[in-house]
């Protein structure tokens, strides 16, 4: 009689909901405890963390009878742990998102609804307000996270994403020799092979903007120069080595003015998430917009293109460790 009940409890199993983690501490318990709220049923869903070497314990000893599992990626990327966990996955549908992310008690009841009518569903992120109010955290409200903003220019971000499970294998998921941006990929490519993107505005997970200088450049390094990494090895330049992007002026007003965007930091929305900007931080975003993010970017892209062309020349495309120099 037990055997029935274990076996009928995983035919239920409706979505995998797979989570990178590495070195997460408390947000980790956090998160689980979001999931632990959600709306539907628990025997509905199973929660999978996949671990990518972390060496602070914050995933040992939480698995929970079946419907939280651990699995480890020993290090190799958050997007090779994102496909080892959806490898392992039991549900018809996978719902993505990081482990600093906490999501509302419908999240998962709204995202599978929009599955309905779609094979992907770009989720809402919310920013919390920062614990401490600094030009930095209102920087990354302004660049990054915008989900809106992200599936009008065809993509979306894995802080908040669902997919049907036979798209995602169909399309091998993840580009795994990425550390980024393979979100974008994936849903590029997705859409790319007929796959219809949908919007799910009411699935809302909530994530905290990096606050301190060094995490945020961190983050501008990082995308920057993995972009130029993939690019180069693929036999691309790197649209940061364009001589037009070493005049960084013109080349950010014209982006920002290409996507509708304000010309200092967006007012619309950073008031949407509370965090409306008085004139004197406006003031000091635009030498920060137009300066020194877009030269920050520019250095990483070009080491970027050292580590890709190098690789490139060995055939080969091992992953480097980040030594953002911040």
């Amino acid at each position: 009689m037990g055997e029935e009940k274990a076996i009928g409890a995983l035919v239920a199993i409706l979505v995998s909901v797979v989570v990178p983690s590495r070195n997460e501490g408390t947000n980790i318990r956090r998160l689980i405890g979001g999931l632990e709220a959600q709306s539907i049923d628990r025997e509905q869903f199973e929660l999978i963390i996949a671990d990518d070497g972390s060496s602070d314990g914050s995933t040992e000893g939480i698995e929970r009878d079946g419907w939280l599992r651990v699995v480890h990626a020993e290090g190799q990327g958050p997007y090779v742990a994102r496909n080892l966990g959806a490898r392992v996955a039991r549900g018809s549908f996978l719902a993505f998102t990081d482990a600093d992310c906490l999501p509302e008690p419908s999240w998962l009841e709204r995202g599978l609804a929009a599955l309905e009518d779609s094979d992907l569903v770009a989720g809402l992120i919310r920013l919390k307000q920062p614990a401490r109010r600094t030009i930095w955290a209102l920087l990354d409200v302004d660049l990054h996270l915008d989900q809106k903003r992200t599936v009008r220019e065809g993509h979306a971000t894995t802080a908040n994403l669902f997919a049907r499970r036979e798209l995602f294998e169909r399309l091998g998921g993840f580009e795994e020799r990425r550390r980024s941006g393979g979100d974008y990929d994936f849903v590029h490519r997705s859409v790319a092979s007929g796959a219809r993107l949908g919007t799910a505005w009411d699935a809302v997970v909530w994530h905290s903007p990096r606050e301190e200088r060094r995490t945020f450049l961190a983050k501008i390094w990082r995308i920057n120069a993995e972009c130029a990494r993939i690019e180069t090895i693929d036999g691309r330049r790197p649209p940061r080595l364009r001589l037009r992007s070493w005049i960084p002026v013109i080349e950010t007003l014209c982006g920002r003015l290409r996507f509708r965007r304000t010309i200092g930091l967006d007012r619309a929305r950073l008031s949407g998430e509370g965090l409306a900007p008085v004139l004197a931080e406006r003031l000091i975003a635009l030498p920060l917009l137009y300066l020194l993010v877009p030269y920050y970017a520019n250095a990483a892209q070009f080491k970027g293109w050292l580590v890709g062309r190098r690789q490139r020349r060995l055939s080969v495309s091992p992953t480097e460790p980040d030594d953002t120099p911040v």
